[in-house]
This record gives structure tokens, sequence and C-alpha cells, in this order.
């Protein structure tokens, strides 16, 4: 018989998403917890979480770094870039008033799952937003599902058409409602330029918007929604998000001094916001995404060129440079074709198999079947794919996600209170 999925996942050393009380989702059902809104379709909350840390709580603040893999968090700590990090983690280890918890992201690892994710707890299998590039049947195009809009171009939405309301193709509904409905509060502090994006306005539509316009300013919004509590005597959730990280991580490499830099300066930022506040009834889940492997550009796979693939395919490729979604109705022949031309460059798996397996999640898959490649060509070294052709360039970095090694799912759940 056969290794199942799983067992071949498993002897590559590769890393599962946990959505049973180790992972990214359940920072989501904690909070949810806490605040009085979590109900029995939701997954299950930390399940290691201190109840000390829990107690009493009143205001849930999560704060994603996106790209903080536990790996990078530890040698940035250890480097001594991010000292406001190590002192926390310092006092989880001395069970100061502060945890430690390692976690595993979801699959794929990748921004518009995870975020999606924490903002509907659900699994990528439930609210469809897949990955970075998916194929999406209802505008016949590979999507960049961050913006929900065509991805061989860099700007434009679907919904930039006013006929076309994005709450239409919502799957599920968000945390914000949730909240809001059980009558609490919810804040997200991101980008002044992500207000009118369509991740917001399909996921975190009923919740209070408190914009940013440099990096810097995330945390003095941070502080003063602490400071001022706008929302009285009701529980409220505070949603913070740094993008700097992944993007530096992207480019110069997750273990390079620009990425160093830009990890002080999150730092900085959170101290400044936090730092001098005593323990409170606010608890502070900091995690992250997904981390990153480090890739080597000279040794990117170009199968956006395979002219031959592309031959066996019914859509475009679509998915993520470390996991390639290939949609064909000759699932054997692409395999063959990718084992022949690509030596052992790719662990290949089907759909069907992966869904079975649980790996996208759980619920109903019918979103996730059409949205997903009947294979998926992964990769677990130093290497990317070109998968998309971006206004006519391809993607060269030297950090990369959506894979399932260590450094791609292992995250932190740092939590402390104030």
């Amino acid at each position: 018989m056969p290794d199942t999925l799983l067992e071949r996942l498993r002897a590559r050393d590769l890393v599962l998403p946990d959505y049973a009380g180790g992972g990214l989702i359940n920072v989501a059902a904690t909070m949810l917890d806490i605040l009085g809104a979590r109900n029995e379709s939701d997954p299950l909350p930390l399940r290691d979480l201190s109840v000390a840390l829990r107690e009493g709580v009143r205001q849930v603040l999560v704060v994603l770094a996106d790209g903080l893999g536990l790996g990078q968090l530890r040698a940035l700590c250890a480097s001594g870039d991010v000292p406001f990090l190590a002192s926390l983690l310092d006092r989880a280890g001395r069970n100061d008033g502060a945890q430690l918890i390692e976690a595993r992201t979801i699959f794929p690892s990748t921004t518009a799952a995870a975020i999606t994710t924490l903002n509907t707890a659900r699994t990528p299998q439930e609210h469809g937003n897949i990955a970075y590039f998916v194929w999406l049947e209802e505008f016949a195009a590979v999507t960049q599902m961050l913006r929900w809009g065509p991805g061989v171009t860099r700007r434009g939405s679907f919904f930039d058409n006013q006929t076309i309301d994005p709450r239409d193709y919502v799957k599920v509904p968000s945390v914000h409602r949730r909240l809001r409905e059980r009558g609490a509060m919810s804040y997200v502090v991101e980008p002044e330029i992500f207000r009118k994006e369509a991740m917001t306005r399909m996921h975190a539509a009923e919740a209070n918007y408190a914009g940013y316009f440099l990096p810097s300013t995330m945390g003095v919004q941070v502080r003063e929604l602490l400071e001022t509590r706008p929302w009285g005597e009701r529980p409220a959730y505070l949603y913070a998000y740094w993008s700097g990280i992944d993007a530096t991580a992207h480019i110069y490499g997750p273990s390079s001094s620009a990425c160093a830099t830009e990890a002080a300066l999150f730092d900085l930022d959170l101290s400044r916001a936090l730092a001098d506040r005593p323990a409170g009834d606010t608890l502070v889940l900091l995690t992250a995404d997904h981390g990153h492997a480090t890739t080597n550009p000279d040794k990117l796979i170009d199968l956006v060129g395979d002219e031959e693939l592309r031959g066996m395919l019914r859509n475009p490729i679509a998915g993520e440079p470390r996991c390639a979604f290939l949609h064909t109705d000759a699932p054997a022949k692409v395999r063959a074709h990718l084992e022949r031309r690509y030596p052992g460059a790719f662990f290949l798996f089907d759909r069907d198999e992966a869904i079975e397996a649980g790996l996208f999640g759980r619920g109903d898959a019918e979103v996730a079947r059409r949205r997903i490649g009947e294979v998926c060509a992964m990769l677990t070294d130093d290497r990317a794919a070109s998968i998309v052709r971006v206004d006519g360039q391809t993607f060269r970095h030297r950090g990369s996600h959506g894979g399932m090694t260590h450094d791609e799912m292992d995250i932190p759940i740092l939590a402390w209170r104030v």
C-alpha cells in the first residue's frame, strides 16, 4: 500500500498545519472565547495558553508581524536586534507574566489565507482565500487575492466596478460582525492605504478602522486606543498589522541586515506603545502569518515559461512560488513532465488527497476544489518557482513562503498582559 500524504510529508520533515489548538486559527478562536463571542462551530481556543493570562481580560490585542517566523524571531532576539521582544521571551522562559507558544500557521503558509483566517476564525478551505494567486471561475482569471484583482497586473480590483459588491463573494462571516452582534467592539490598525482594499471591505467591514500613514505610527495608534478606550465598558478586540518584515525578507532575505533593521523598527515601535504599561486587563497576542524560507533567485524554476507544461493545463498556473496549483485534466501527464524536466525538485501531491488529509482545513470543500489545481507542486529546498508574471516581470525573491518547511510554517504566539 502506498504511503499516505501525511506519512510522506512527515518523512520529509515537513510541517503540518495545526487547526486543533496550536495554530494561527486558534488565536482568533481564543479572542472570541475570551470576549464571549465563540460558539460551538468555532475552532478550539489555544490549548496551551496560561489560565492566568486569560483571567480578567476585557480587551484582546492581536499584533500580526507579517513574515516574522519563529526561527527568525529567535535569531533576532539572539543577535540583539529586538531587545523588547527578547525581554518578553526571557520573561516567558522564567514564567514571569509572559508565555511563548510555538505554533503553526495555516496551509499554504501565506498572507492572504492567514489574514482571512484571523478575520473569520475559519480555515482556508472554508473561507476560500486559499493562496496569494488563485484561479477564480467567477472572473475567469488568476486573481491576486489581497486586492481581488487580475494577478498579471500590479493594480486594479474587480471591485473597482461599482456594480460588483465584494460582500457577494464572502463565504463566511467575519469575527468583527460576530463581536458587534455580541455587544463588543473591534478595531483594525492597518496602513491607511488598506482601508478600501478588497480584503478590508470583505472581511473587516464591521470593524472600526484606525489607519496609519507611516509604520512608525502603528504603535501610536495602538497606545492611543488603549489609553482612551473609546469602547467604554464593552469588551474590545484590537488587531494591529506590520508589513515591513515580510517585504524586506522577500527582497533581501530573512537573515539579511535589511530584515533585521526592519524588525528593530518594529520592536522599537511596539516598545514605545506597550513596554511601560503594567499588567492590566488587556491580553496581547503577538504572532505571525508565516515565516520565510531562504531562496536563491539564481535557482528560480520558470514554470510560467514552461510551454510544454502550459499545454497540459486547463487554466494558468496559480498558488504560491513555493507551492504551485496546476489545474489540469491530465494530472498523470503533468506529474510525469515535472518529474522528468525538474528531477527531484518538487514534492508533488494531488488536490483531493490534500483535502482529505485536512491540509487546507475543514468543512465543505466545494470552493476549495475549484480553486486548488488537481496537482500541487511544492518546493522544499532553497528554490522557488515563477508562476505568474506581474506586469511582465518575474519575482526573484531571496525569501519565500507558501510551503511546509519549518522556516515557513513555525510561528510564535507571544502572550503577555498590559
